[in-house]
């Protein structure tokens, strides 16, 4: 029952999300549709996103369903703000371009900093090391360069 209640909260997120309706949120919350690994069909789900110039980027547990989704199949569906749009996956896995959006989370989002990392800005460098370590970066390219 609770797995149920969960997936329904998340798809009335991705609903409000989708409908532009909450606000300021769809300034760091976008909806993610990836395809199915195994089942082959479309699976949505809300994350937090940065910008990195004209593409987005985001984190995740590299056991997440949805990174391990891309892995697969790296064409996606970003809904931003109402709006969607087509994109490729790009995993960023060397340590410059993984360092480059940790900046930019630290930029952009330091409020939520240790709710992404599980480990605060300002910790010791060993312990934001151990805790940029355990995530998985991607960024999300646009397949249609005439939309911003």
């Amino acid at each position: 029952m609770p797995f149920r209640l969960a997936l329904r909260f998340l798809g009335f997120q991705n609903f409000l999300l989708r409908k532009d309706w909450l606000g300021g949120m769809g300034d760091v919350i976008l909806v993610l549709t990836t395809t199915g690994r195994r089942s082959g069909k479309p699976a949505s789900t809300p994350i937090g996103y940065v910008r990195d110039g004209k593409v987005w980027a985001a984190l995740s547990y590299p056991t997440s369903n949805w990174y391990r989704n891309l892995r697969q199949t790296p064409e996606a569906l970003l809904e931003i703000g109402g709006k969607p749009l087509r994109v490729r996956a790009e995993f960023v896995d060397d340590e410059p371009g993984r360092q480059r959006l940790v900046t930019l989370y630290r930029e952009q989002r330091a409020k939520n900093f240790k709710m992404f990392f599980n480990v605060a800005m300002d910790a010791p460098a060993e312990e934001v090391a151990r805790g940029i370590a355990a995530r998985a970066f991607v960024r999300f390219l646009p397949l249609d360069t005439t939309q911003p």
